[in-house]
């Protein structure tokens, strides 16, 4: 073997290996129900990987292709930021001009545009804003032109002072939308089309008249129907948790039907700045600081973010400065990151809703950089409480003590153990909601929490004595606990 040709092969393992190893890992998550749907991974002299896996329609065992359509959900998001970023570069506006300058009707005149970005406006957001609008119009599919007029008839105050807190809200990204079709003279939709999806090529990516018809290549959304299901089901046979999504036709906070492969291309244009300027783009992912001086952070998935004007960045730059927008919907996950140091993006379009797509972020990213990283486990307690529910209480209890034995063959979080024990509760399965608190306890013994949620668990199921001693362990892991305290004088009392 020649040198020559030995440094080659050398090359060309180094190529290929990577995409063999996510290949593995995506299998791996949809042989586990963990990965449903289609994943890009793109880095600099490495060929894109792009593959999908499972089904774009379960019943009929439709596999996907390169030219299934997902709705993109909250990674909209970036869009509308770009968007107005494009008219403020052209000089068509400025972001701390007041929102009424272009909504001359919108109520509030010390909300800039600056402020619906970085989601520091102080808006109601728009879960319960159309209650009664709803029942006067049960017929009505209420819209981003429907907003301010409720503001004004309802005469909704901000929640908080603008600029002075940081609150995740859709409705900021909605006045937004109307602020680019007013300052472009052109609708949502066409904007998009004409100023960043024909520039960079997105030829299947579209912002639907009606969200509720689809096109030929939109996947099917399912669903799990509840914390102890392990089987999917299409999101038409189950209720929307928000009712006003199936009232609705908002856009600019989501609705954009795209592609992993089209996003690939949306992000390689956008950092690049062939569709805004690099002045632009760092504005829109440079942290917010708000009234008080304080930076904008919180935890998302056990690593800490701030938030810039429609995107979100790791706070931890020491691999790389990563920025991203993840979105979810009934039925869908999806996320789109870019390691802007090292021109590394990932993209995952799942077609399940709650998925763990955090997790598998914070895996793939070490694994293309070859780091170790872990393959995500299986969710513990859907397990756990689908054989409580099939009735194999044996089973679910020997699977609560190897997880003890070997803690890493499954995820299981104190959090999702609570939920389950109280959705068992509120769905009159009073038996599986005491064995699922008693396994907690087991799980994660120092948390006065869990003692907390198992002392009503007892309570509601009548046994006084039991809830009281899960009460007193409570309050004796957290002296805080007034909600402990107070609940040992009733039983007491």
């Amino acid at each position: 073997m020649t040198k020559t040709f030995a440094l080659l092969l050398t090359v060309f393992l180094t190529m290929s290996i990577p995409g063999q190893q996510l290949n593995t890992f995506f299998s791996t998550l949809s042989k586990n129900n963990m990965f449903n749907g289609s994943a890009v991974v793109s880095q600099p002299g490495k060929p894109i990987f792009s593959d999908q896996y499972g089904f774009s329609n379960i019943e009929k065992k439709e596999k996907f292709s390169d030219q299934s359509q997902f709705p993109i959900a909250s990674v909209t998001k970036t869009f509308t930021s770009t968007a107005i970023l494009q008219l403020k570069e052209k000089g068509k506006l400025k972001m701390d001009d007041s929102v009424q300058k272009y909504l001359p009707d919108f109520p509030y005149p010390t909300i800039s545009i600056k402020n619906l970005l970085n989601n520091t406006s102080g808006l109601a957001d728009y879960y319960n804003l159309f209650d009664i609008l709803l029942k006067e119009q049960p017929e009505k599919i209420i819209s981003n032109q429907d907003i301010i007029p409720t503001f004004i008839r309802f005469k909704t105050p901000l929640t908080f002072e603008p600029g002075s807190k940081w609150e995740y809200n859709n409705v900021n990204f909605c006045i937004a939308a109307l602020i680019i079709e007013k300052v472009s003279g052109m609708s949502y939709a066409t904007y998009l089309e004409k100023n960043i999806f024909s520039p960079a090529k997105m030829k299947n990516s579209f912002v639907p008249n009606d969200r509720k018809i689809k096109k030929i290549n939109q996947v099917e959304l399912y669903t799990y129907p509840n914390l102890y299901s392990t089987g999917l089901v299409n999101i038409n046979t189950v209720k929307d948790p928000f009712p006003i999504a199936a009232k609705s036709n908002f856009y600019g906070n989501g609705g954009i039907v795209s592609t992993a492969l089209d996003l690939e291309k949306y992000q390689k244009t956008l950092f690049s700045h062939q569709i805004l300027g690099k002045k632009e783009l760092e504005e829109a992912l440079t942290a917010t600081i708000l009234n008080d001086g304080k930076k904008v952070t919180y935890p998302i998935d056990g690593k800490e973010v701030s938030y810039g004007l429609g995107w979100f960045m790791y706070t931890d730059e020491s691999k790389g400065k990563i920025v991203f927008h993840d979105g979810s919907i009934h039925g869908l996950t999806s996320i789109l990151a870019h390691n802007i140091d090292k021109n590394q993006s990932v993209i995952l379009l799942f077609n399940m809703g709650n998925s763990p797509v955090f997790s598998i972020l914070n895996a793939v990213l070490p694994l293309i950089d070859h780091r170790p990283y872990t393959i995500p486990a299986q969710n513990l307690s859907r397990i756990y409480g689908s054989l409580l529910e099939n009735g194999n209480k044996e089973k679910a209890n020997l699977l609560i003590k190897e997880h003890l034995k070997n803690p890493n063959g499954y995820e299981a979080t104190e959090r999702d153990f609570n939920r389950l024990g109280y959705q068992f509760l509120r769905n009159g399965k009073g038996e599986n909601s005491l064995q699922t608190f008693s396994s907690a306890t087991l799980l994660f013994p120092k948390s006065w929490n869990v003692y907390d949620s198992y002392g009503e668990a007892l309570l509601q199921s009548g046994k006084k004595e039991e809830a009281l001693k899960m009460y007193q362990k409570s309050v004796e892991l957290n002296p805080e606990n007034k909600n402990g305290k107070e609940m040992i004088s009733k039983i007491e009392g």
